[in-house]
């Protein structure tokens, strides 16, 4: 069965791309953290340009404090997202990629990106609404922001959410096949 081989192959590398993002992705927060910290305003810098604020901010101790706990959210979203990625293709890998296994990991992962995705657009409002809570009356933001990346990627994550159900499907009806013969 070259096909198999090949999806093993391919699943393989898949595995080393997740792990490689996912290095790329806690190396590129522990620089911009570093360097956020470094600089007196690099943080003020930070937030500005990743939540489009124009407006004034806040810096207060408290409210610094809860938006690092709120990236860090966001970020273990991301984090166990590609973690059930990595196992996903791990399962694939293995001697029956068709499996309940595979579609367990698929599910996981569908529902992380749901929270990935979700998660964004929640936890972008809190920020802005956090770092704007000390402005004078008058200049208080909260920015709800909903747009076609937001959009797509729920819909991606659904779709694999979906697609996870066929294969637990699929993987039930296989191993009911393989017991007939």
């Amino acid at each position: 069965m070259p096909d198999m081989n090949r999806l093993r192959r391919l699943s393989r590398l898949m595995q080393t791309i997740v792990m490689g993002c996912t290095a790329l992705v806690l190396l590129g927060v522990a620089w911009a953290l570093a360097t956020s910290f470094v600089q007196p305003t690099g943080f003020a810098h930070l937030v500005r340009e990743g939540l489009s604020i124009t407006g004034p901010i806040a810096l207060t101790s408290s409210s610094v404090g809860v938006t690092v706990v709120l990236i860090a959210v966001q970020l273990g979203f991301l984090l166990a997202a590609l973690y059930c990625v990595w196992r996903m293709f791990g399962a694939f890998a293995a001697d029956e990629p068709l499996s309940g296994e595979s579609a367990r990991w698929m599910r996981r992962a569908g529902l992380a990106f749901v929270a990935v995705a979700s998660g964004s657009i929640v936890l972008r409002a809190l920020m802005v609404l956090v770092l704007t809570l000390g402005n004078p009356p008058g200049q208080k933001m909260l920015a709800v922001g909903f747009g076609s990346s937001e959009l797509l990627s729920l819909l991606i994550a659904g779709i694999m959410y979906m697609t996870s159900h066929l294969m637990a499907v699929a993987a039930d009806v296989r191993a009911d096949q393989r017991g007939f013969v």
